[in-house]
């Protein structure tokens, strides 16, 4: 059995825009993503489409996405677009193709935020230049970052507040103390 797939990301900057991993024009039908039927522009060589997993217990997930060979109109279309590209949503599915390579069903299987669009600066290969487009998405909150080490010491807290005297027994509590809690009496 042979698989007919393609890639198609559905970026929600402004204006949308729709790409398949396929050459030339790709019409899909309307579905849970795409609310009328649209045209996926062929996004020349897809040097990279990375694996991605379901989001479990809070571990976010970055991925780069990389066209290479595209036109100097798409470069162009690109940086003007790119404002609108950050915080984006972004659809990633599968376009299976039937025997004669019609489109028999898209899989819509992440969601996505766009973070960033970027541009190689034109690399010559054979007398041939070459362009690169990265998209970077990710899956949670990757700007998020840990809160630094918390130490409940006398000094620590009355940096924070200079009247607060609740930590000012801590120093006598180590391993094998206890302290009762409560009016003392």
């Amino acid at each position: 059995m042979a698989y007919r797939e393609s890639v198609v990301a559905r970026i929600a900057c402004d204006p949308p825009c729709l790409l398949w991993s396929g050459v030339g024009p790709l019409p899909l039908p309307s579905d849970a993503v795409l609310s009328e039927p649209a045209i996926a522009l062929g996004g020349s060589e897809l040097i990279s489409i990375p694996d991605f997993q379901t989001l479990i217990n809070g571990t976010a997930e970055r991925l780069d996405f990389t066209l290479s060979g595209v036109s100097e109109e798409t470069v162009r279309l690109a940086l003007e677009d790119a404002p609108s590209v950050r915080g984006a949503r972004v659809d990633i599915g599968i376009v299976q193709f039937d025997h004669a390579w019609q489109v028999e069903a898209v899989e819509w299987e992440g969601v996505f935020e766009a973070r960033s669009l970027s541009v190689s600066r034109p690399a010559e290969q054979g007398g041939q230049i070459t362009r690169s487009i990265t998209l970077t998405i990710v899956q949670g909150d990757t700007t998020r970052a840990r809160a630094p080490l918390a130490f409940f010491t006398d000094a620590d807290q009355r940096r924070r507040s200079p009247d607060d005297a609740i930590f000012s027994h801590v120093a006598g509590i180590n391993a094998g103390t206890s302290r009762r809690f409560g009016p003392k009496g």
